[in-house]
């Protein structure tokens, strides 16, 4: 679900979605699936109401980038914020596998294939002695 489809949504329940500047309110508390969704995406919300540009802060490289309002948010994105704020908000790691359908899919890992040696290795331990222990040493 991306912030412009949780506004429709919202208003399809005939809830009236307000923006202060700030933050965003509800005339009425909002259906339970659509309320945790509104928390997180209470700055896309923002967004779209005020028609702000949304934030989102990468937690690996600290890199801010724009978001879509149209878009789910990105993985690897852990704050965010609208234009003009002066918070961002955390994004709680629950909410990456409780409301999952609000973010993007990281794309596939390539994992090299495994690596098959092209001779059988020698075994270092013995060497092909009966004795592990090195030639020569006095023990």
């Amino acid at each position: 679900m991306t912030a412009r489809a949780l506004a429709r949504a919202l208003a399809f329940y005939g809830l009236t979605v307000t923006a202060d500047g700030t933050g965003v309110g509800c005339t009425a508390p909002p259906p339970a699936g659509l309320g945790a969704a509104a928390r997180v995406l209470s700055t896309g919300l923002l967004a779209v109401l005020t028609a702000r540009r949304w934030f989102g802060c990468r937690r690996a490289t600290g890199a801010v980038e724009v978001l879509s309002p149209d878009g789910r948010v990105p993985s690897g994105v852990t704050l965010l914020a609208v234009e003009g704020g002066r918070v961002w908000d955390r994004i709680p790691a629950a909410a990456r596998t409780d409301l999952s359908h609000l973010f993007s899919t990281p794309p596939p890992t390539r994992r090299p294939p495994p690596r098959r040696p092209d001779h059988p290795r020698p075994d270092l331990t013995t060497a092909g002695r009966a004795d592990p222990r090195p030639a020569g040493f006095p023990w």
